[in-house]
């Protein structure tokens, strides 16, 4: 999958995330599904970046600095 399909999925993650945890009462397994989804993305998306590039990458927030 390329980077910008990567992203996509990324960011749908976790806006779904973000909703199931308004949601009331919370689906657990919903949102454990989601947060196991949304990590696989995140490793998916690192894997592309070499590493000397990873930290400077400003659509890479979410992999720390």
């Amino acid at each position: 999958m390329h980077l910008e399909q990567l992203m996509g999925r990324y960011f749908r993650l976790k806006h779904e995330l973000a909703v199931a945890y308004r949601e009331q009462p919370w689906h657990g397994a919903r949102i454990d599904r989601l947060a196991d989804d949304l990590t696989a993305t995140e490793r998916e998306i690192a894997a592309l970046q070499p590493a000397d590039e990873q930290c400077g990458d400003p659509m890479l927030g979410f992999a720390g600095r």
